[in-house]
């Protein structure tokens, strides 16, 4: 059986995310760089332990660094999925600026709530998979009608399913991580995935947007605008009519929202 998510809806922000594309980017050529370089497994394991975070013995440049190094292509590539559909919906709503500065904020904080609770470990950290997951603690407060669509395989069964987004990552981080950390922490073993560092990205993620939603209007704004405004989870004809008679306001503007003719009966998720 195969699950996997291939995009997210509704997703039509008139602002290119291309800090989203940018941090992508810097994960690709960073991996390709490093593959290139350090061509053995030795010589791999060396700049890893230099520029990995080690909790036993980590530095700031290592904080950062570590969240721009994989494993291998599959690493490389589960991650740059996730970024990728979920990471363009933050960058429409808190500018090139904010989204950079959210991502390595909840990537650090990632690292360093893996870090105390593995204080003693000698293994070095890597990947963007903390930081990642607190892209997808900050989706999952401001875009809580959001649903991904997600690739089935089943033997016979082959089909798109849209399933609603704090539905699917609640599933996920339970089953991907709540519980085979639980599962290492009663057998004393451990599968080398940073599960906790999963979680504490989501985690700082969730506090990081509770805490910014409040401050900042234009985000609650722009939830409400999306949902009345363009964005109908309905299909065919109706649809597409409605999709072009508005796409051309851009819901992440700041008012559109009191513009918008869905005001006052907002649709139907």
């Amino acid at each position: 059986m195969i699950l996997l998510p291939i995009g997210d809806e509704p997703n039509d922000p008139k602002r290119i995310a291309w800090m989203n594309y940018a941090l992508i980017a810097v994960n690709v050529l960073a991996f390709i760089w490093m593959r290139a370089t350090y061509t053995t497994d030795a010589a791999f394991r060396e700049f890893v332990g230099e520029y990995g975070y080690t909790p036993a013995d980590g530095s700031v440049q290592t904080i950062f660094s570590s969240m721009f190094l994989h494993a291998d292509w599959l690493h490389l590539g589960g991650n740059m999925l996730f970024l990728w559909i979920f990471g363009d919906n933050i960058g429409a709503r808190l500018g090139a600026l904010g989204y950079l500065l959210a991502y390595l904020a909840v990537g650090v904080a990632a690292t360093l709530i893996f870090g105390a609770f593995n204080a003693d470990s000698t293994m070095p950290l890597i990947g963007a998979s903390g930081a990642i997951s607190g892209v997808q603690g900050l989706y999952f407060i401001i875009c809580p009608r959001h649903r991904v669509k997600l690739f089935v395989f089943l033997y016979v069964y082959i089909n798109v399913l849209k399933v609603n987004a704090r539905w699917i990552m609640g599933l996920w981080f339970v089953l991907q991580d709540v519980l085979p950390l639980l599962v290492s922490i009663e057998v004393e073993t451990g599968d080398l995935v940073a599960h906790m560092a999963h979680l504490g990205g989501f985690a700082s993620g969730l506090a990081l947007m509770l805490i910014l939603k409040p401050l900042a209007p234009g985000l609650a704004d722009a939830e409400l605008a999306e949902q009345g405004h363009s964005h109908r989870y309905v299909s065919g004809a109706a649809r597409s009519k409605r999709y072009e008679r508005t796409r051309r306001k851009d819901p992440y503007e700041s008012g559109v929202r009191k513009r918008s003719r869905f005001d006052q009966h907002p649709p139907e998720a």
